[in-house]
């Protein structure tokens, strides 16, 4: 067992509760609006024990984003295996919503833009945000070609087309608190088979 931390709750459950609580609070609010308090009281500690897990609110921002970052990157890198374009697409949503499951605001910190600029934070959201991208970008090239086009710019506006997607994607099951991951991910295979028809 870890070392027991306040009201006698083990260290690590304790440090999974505060990064649960702020990426929920960086999510919604973004970094900028966030204090160490608000996120201290969703576990009912002090601010005295985000810093003395965290060393700053920077660190708890930067702990957040190692929490759903690297499993996205990850998850999304394994997704990539179909060539039809609706299969890859869903198995991409799939893989994102799984690692989001139980951090619903999770992207909204990885594409935070009130990080402070030149922060460990800030350069982590951007690598992240970057290999999220880049695969996005490779697999949407790789659909362009199946369906028999080399012209950059079908390309360049399919991906532009999909970064879309995903994006209001995230912030529509962001705002609708009563939808699941697997609510959307089923609205998402109902209109994605329509479109492919």
């Amino acid at each position: 067992m870890g070392e027991a931390g306040t009201k006698g709750v083990p260290r690590e459950d304790r440090r999974r509760q505060l990064l649960h609580g702020g990426i929920e609070a960086f999510g919604r609010q973004g970094y900028a609006q966030v204090s160490v308090a608000e996120v201290a009281a969703t576990a009912g500690v002090s601010k005295a024990m985000v810093y003395h897990l965290f060393d700053s609110k920077e660190g708890l921002a930067l702990a957040c984003l190692e929490e759903v970052g690297a499993p996205l990157v990850s998850a999304v890198r394994d997704a990539q295996v179909a060539t039809d374009p609706v299969p890859r697409a869903l198995d991409t949503l799939a893989a994102i919503f799984g690692v989001l499951s139980e951090h619903r605001y999770g992207w909204a910190v990885v594409y935070d833009p009130s990080l402070p600029v030149g922060s460990a934070a800030a350069a982590a959201a951007e690598a992240y945000r970057d290999e999220l991208g880049s695969l996005g970008t490779t697999g949407s090239g790789e659909i362009v070609r199946a369906a028999g086009s080399d012209d950059p710019l079908d390309h360049e506006f399919v991906d532009r087309l999909w970064q879309s997607a995903v994006a209001t994607t995230m912030r529509f099951w962001q705002e609708h608190d009563e939808l699941t991951a697997d609510d959307v991910m089923e609205r998402c295979a109902r209109f994605l088979s329509v479109l492919a028809r």
